[in-house]
């Protein structure tokens, strides 16, 4: 299921002014950890998308991995939710004798992950412009 059907096109992804009291309204750094996801997350993005599409879940499984990282650090809820879930069927794939993992869609799947991450991604660009001079 598709967490952003419940979610208002124009309600926020994420919760930045969390960052920053969690940083103690230091929006300095708010403002490179930001800077820093935004810049890496090409790399991201290609890392998920392919592992994804060679089904390397061990790779699958570090990327998602250092998302849910980005996740809780930007109080992403629908990215975290999906990341988790997908986590959850990779320990479900490695319980069973593997052929559980063929009767995953793991693209559709990673979709979700991809689609949440974008908006993600939208929005804390739209962040480091509003706080540009």
């Amino acid at each position: 299921m598709d967490q952003s059907e419940h979610l208002p096109p124009d309600s926020p992804c994420c919760n930045l002014d969390f960052l920053e009291v969690s940083l103690g309204r230091n929006r300095k750094t708010a403002i490179r950890l930001v800077g820093m996801f935004v810049e890496g997350y090409p790399g991201l993005l290609q890392r998920l998308e392919d592992s994804l599409a060679d089904r390397e879940l061990v790779s699958l499984g570090r990327v998602l991995h250092d998302i849910r990282g980005n996740c809780v650090l930007f109080s992403a809820q629908e990215c975290l939710a999906q990341t988790i879930r997908l986590e959850g069927l990779l320990r479900t794939v490695s319980a069973s004798s593997g052929s559980a993992a063929n009767s995953i869609n793991w693209q559709a799947e990673g979709g979700i992950l991809q689609a949440a991450l974008e908006r993600l991604h939208g929005e804390l660009c739209a962040y480091l412009s509003a706080a540009s001079p």
